[in-house]
């Protein structure tokens, strides 16, 4: 299975150039490139920190604005916020963000002596292409403020297909990459947090965070409303994995499964 994640994870930052695919019907071409917004949250059973071996139950919310035929882009439940400002027939880009959770360690046992960690966002732009009518290919690079101010960088590659004009199922691989300041924050031990946590002293620098599988099955109950199931595995790596907090306390694997609801509404603009 590792072997495979890696070889997959390689694939997102490989994919060749291919020449574009018209992915719409010969009704949706003469449809308006209208404005849509979509909205919704996914629920879900996961990691209760970044690297915890303990899982608990978390709420994120969903929100996308594009411009698009029927706005008929694939979405996945970890898709960050997304304002998708330019585009073409297999392509888009635009600004996203991404909220973050406090660390308190009041919580967890396993972080007694590290210190908290507070609220804070990451913000940056996001591209995603379609080189085929069932492949999507997702880049996105965010930059932190206030909880930390590294650059966080997410690789993304999706092979779907779509039945009955009402399933949709997808898989592909992620890779996480983020810089020292967000590997310092979240799993560095410095000389106080050693002496009061009991973990050696740990200095993380930057690098690929993590690497895994994410696997969906979409339901489109109306044009405008779907729901979905999902499950992401993933493992972490370099200096996240070799974090004295993983280590003895978390674990390099990291598992979600959850459920999301999303609505698109067409602006008519």
């Amino acid at each position: 299975m590792r072997p495979f994640l890696i070889a997959a994870c390689v694939a997102v930052t490989s994919t060749p150039a291919i020449a574009q695919i018209d992915m719409r019907s010969a009704g949706e071409k003469a449809a308006p490139r209208t404005w849509n917004v979509t909205v919704g949250a996914s629920v879900g059973a996961g990691p209760s920190y970044f690297g915890s071996n303990r899982y608990s139950a978390s709420v994120s919310p969903i929100f996308s604005f594009q411009r698009g035929v029927g706005s008929r882009w694939l979405s996945v439940a970890d898709d960050n916020i997304a304002f998708g400002l330019i585009g073409g027939q297999n392509w888009r880009a635009g600004f996203t963000g991404k909220f973050l959770g406090e660390r308190r360690e009041s919580r967890d046992f396993a972080l007694r002596g590290l210190g908290n960690v507070g609220f804070g966002a990451e913000i940056g732009g996001f591209a995603e292409y379609y080189p085929l009518p069932w492949l999507r290919a997702r880049a996105e690079l965010r930059r932190g403020f206030a909880a930390h101010e590294a650059l966080v960088g997410d690789l993304k590659l999706d092979f779907f297909t779509r039945f009955d004009d009402r399933w949709t199922v997808s898989i592909g691989p992620r890779v996480t990459l983020a810089g020292r300041d967000f590997t310092q924050t979240y799993l560095g031990v410095n000389a106080a947090q050693s002496a009061r946590s009991g973990l050696p002293q740990f200095r993380a620098g930057d690098g690929i965070l993590s690497y895994g599988l994410h696997a969906q099955v979409t339901y489109q109950w109306t044009p405008r409303f779907e729901t979905s199931l999902f499950v992401e595995a993933t493992r972490l790596a370099g200096d996240a994995a070799r974090s004295p907090l993983i280590r003895q306390r978390g674990s390099e694997n990291q598992v979600t499964v959850g459920t999301s609801l999303r609505w698109t509404i067409d602006t008519g603009m």
